[in-house]
This record gives structure tokens, C-alpha cells and sequence, in this order.
């Protein structure tokens, strides 16, 4: 059992350093775009790959979080501490572009927190699967936008601001 918390802390570790090279290759790469192209990039890869580790540790297809409470697998250990470690990257990374947001940094705070507290009672890898599954979307409207395909049909299927609250018209 301790060894499997010494191995979370290393992937945990590792991750941090890894997404801050990702991320620096990234910016080396698409020099010619903004930080926080490089940052959306980031965090769209991090969802698709936290959702296929946590689809590959889910046990029993038939129902996906059963049974309810039950001790997570270390792979799904593997699979929260690799999102943890994203998201500690992604706080510390937040800053650098702006001073200090309290609500970016309370939200990362919280969600440290939660990847934490799920780790020491290993059950809840079943929300980081539903939680991310929508983030990959969410990076692609903007990234889409500032590779130059704004208002194109692309742009505004992905777009979910791409009608306006008051009027209900398409921008």
C-alpha cells in the first residue's frame, strides 16, 4: 500500500516536469501564437489522455462506476495522479502570465485538493473520466479562433458563444 503512494508522488513529480517541457517545446514550436494558445494545447492533451487512461481502468463496462465506493485499482491511482500533476503544472503555469488570479488560483486550488482527497480514499477516478471528457472541446473553439479559423463553420460548431444570449442570433 505505501509503495503504491510512493509511486503516485513519483508520476506525480515527473508530471509536473513533464508538462512544463510539453509546454516550453510547445511555445518554441508555435512561437508566432500566444501564451495561451501553447496552454490550451496543453491542457486539450492532457484531457484526451487523462479520459483514455480512466477508460482503460474502468473494470466493468456494464456499470462503469460500480460498485459504488469501492477501493480505486492503482492503475486509476496512476490515471488521477497524472491529472494531478497537470493541474498542479497548470497553477503554477497560470501565473506566469498574469500576476495572480485568485479565481483561477482558488479553482486550481480546489481541484488539487479533490485529486488529493481522491487519491487517499481511491474512489472517484470515474469523475476525472467525466469531468475531462468535455475539456479537449472546450481548448479546440479557442485554438481554432487563433489559428485563423474564426467564423468559419468549424469555428462556430465548436464555438459554444457563437449565440447570443439576448437576440437567440447567430453571430
Amino acid at each position: 500500500m505505501e509503495e503504491d503512494y510512493i509511486r503516485v508522488i513519483n508520476i506525480t513529480m515527473f508530471g509536473v516536469i513533464s508538462w512544463g517541457l510539453i509546454f516550453i517545446l510547445l511555445r518554441r514550436i508555435f512561437s508566432n501564437y500566444s501564451f495561451d494558445f501553447s496552454t490550451r494545447i496543453v491542457s486539450a492533451l492532457h484531457a484526451t489522455v487523462a479520459v483514455i487512461l480512466a477508460t482503460l481502468t474502468i473494470q466493468d463496462w456494464s456499470c462503469p462506476v460500480c460498485p459504488t465506493g469501492s477501493m480505486s485499482t492503482i492503475q486509476q491511482m496512476e490515471t488521477m495522479a497524472f491529472s494531478l500533476s497537470y493541474m498542479t503544472y497548470d497553477l503554477i503555469c497560470s501565473n506566469f502570465v498574469q500576476l495572480l488570479s485568485i479565481d483561477n488560483a482558488v479553482h486550481h486550488s480546489i481541484c488539487i485538493l479533490g485529486f488529493v482527497a481522491g487519491l487517499c480514499s481511491r474512489e472517484i477516478v470515474a469523475a476525472l473520466w467525466i469531468g475531462e471528457i468535455s475539456t479537449p472541446f472546450l481548448n479546440l473553439r479557442v485554438i481554432l479562433k487563433e489559428i485563423g479559423y474564426r467564423d468559419t463553420d468549424l469555428n462556430l460548431t465548436a464555438d459554444d458563444n457563437n449565440v447570443d444570449q439576448n437576440k437567440n442570433t447567430v453571430r
